[in-house]
């Protein structure tokens, strides 16, 4: 009875470890460059840089984006997405 009993425990805790967790990604959350984007946010309309699930790339924001003189770029720093100045 009792080696069912830790046989069913470690059976359960078996596959509690195996499922598969959700990924919860913040709006400017990042692990690589290519994660951010800028463009329109999906669900405010506004020019907004971030995560690239939350970018209408198809939809710029020149100015806001790049800047005037075409100065900077969105990039992945410390694991978040931010405007930084290259030129």
């Amino acid at each position: 009875m009792i080696k069912r009993l830790f046989f069913l425990v470690f059976v359960i805790f078996l596959f509690s470890g195996c499922a598969k967790q959700p990924v919860i990604v913040d709006e400017k959350s990042c692990k690589i460059d290519s994660d951010c984007s800028c463009g329109i946010h999906i669900q405010t309309g506004d020019c907004f840089y971030g995560n690239k699930e939350f970018v209408d790339s198809s939809r710029q924001c020149p100015d806001f984006c790049t800047g005037i003189a075409a100065m900077f770029e969105i990039k992945c720093v410390e694991k978040v997405c931010k405007q930084v100045r290259v030129r």
